[in-house]
């Protein structure tokens, strides 16, 4: 059977066992469509950029149908977002969610339901996106000659990541362990071509709250045996872009780790773009992450 069928069969069974569990749950009544619904409002009325919501996870899946397109997940955020952000918490008032301090207010809904706001319990770093692990068949393309699309890389390759169609075989966007300045590293495969540029998409993420920021780090090295085993090699060149050029990472043919971070904004992608005069052994690995930091 094919793999996601199995995945999707499994979600669905998940699901209908929590809606049996909450159903058998002892004193707690069904919320009503109308007193979800008005959650929802409520929470869109008090909502501001950077604010996460959560709910409860004793709600049932028909419960939360109301809720719609709404963004929200049933679990507490981790504690550098807990830090960052305000959280928005719809819960049961018979049978509140744990794992939270007092909230900073508290809203009273129909239904036996109420929305709990925590403000941030600090000012620290919230990591949002990070190459490495969310990489997907968006993440990569080819340019030839740069601003020409010459080939999208969504085909996935049988040892992970994905090919390039038409493309070079070593044209392709994986995870790799090289030993970069003597140390093994994770990062991505991202080997440059001649007369084209290989460029990566970081997706857009929301607009960070007043008094904070969107960090983009961007890091590359070559492998050592690239650089001990070609003495001419060329130089690789990786301009970072939104809106024009923010930032740059220059890698000369010696071993070690560059990275620059720049500023971007919210609701806009950001490309990472990698060039070079002559590709050959560039064993190049690049990584990036996105932090929303305090603004000082």
């Amino acid at each position: 059977m094919n793999r996601s069928v199995i995945i999707a069969a499994a979600v669905v069974s998940i699901a209908a066992l929590a809606d049996l569990w909450v159903t058998l749950r002892p004193g707690l009544e069904p919320i009503p469509a109308d007193a979800m619904q008005a959650a929802r409002a409520k929470v869109l009325e008090q909502q501001k950029p950077g604010d996460r919501v959560v709910h409860s996870p004793l709600f049932t899946v028909r419960e939360l149908a109301p809720l719609g397109d709404l963004r929200a997940k049933p679990d507490k955020p981790p504690a550098d977002v807990m830090s960052s952000r305000r959280i928005l918490l719809i819960d049961r008032e018979d049978a509140p969610m744990g794992g939270f301090a007092a909230p900073s207010e508290t809203i009273d809904l129909p239904g036996a339901l109420v929305l709990k706001i925590f403000a941030p319990s600090g000012d620290g770093t919230a990591s949002l996106y990070a190459l490495l692990t969310q990489f997907d068949a968006n993440t990569l393309h080819i340019e030839r000659p740069r601003g020409r699309v010459a080939s999208r890389c969504t085909q996935p390759r049988a040892e992970g990541g994905y090919a390039c169609p038409g493309q070079p075989e070593w044209l392709y966007v994986a995870r790799r362990d090289l030993t970069i300045d003597g140390k093994s590293r994770a990062c991505l495969w991202a080997h440059p071509t001649n007369g084209g540029a290989v460029v990566f998409t970081i997706p857009a993420q929301p607009a960070a709250p007043p008094g904070r920021a969107l960090a983009l780090t961007v890091g590359a090295g070559l492998a050592d045996d690239a650089v001990n085993g070609t003495p001419d090699g060329a130089p690789v060149q990786l301009d970072v872009e939104q809106n024009g050029r923010i930032g740059e990472v220059r890698v000369p043919n010696r071993v070690g780790w560059y990275e620059t971070t720049a500023t971007i904004v919210g609701g806009a992608p950001a490309q990472i773009v990698i060039t070079t005069a002559r590709d050959g052994r560039r064993h190049l690995c690049v990584d990036a992450r996105i932090e929303e930091v305090r603004v000082r």
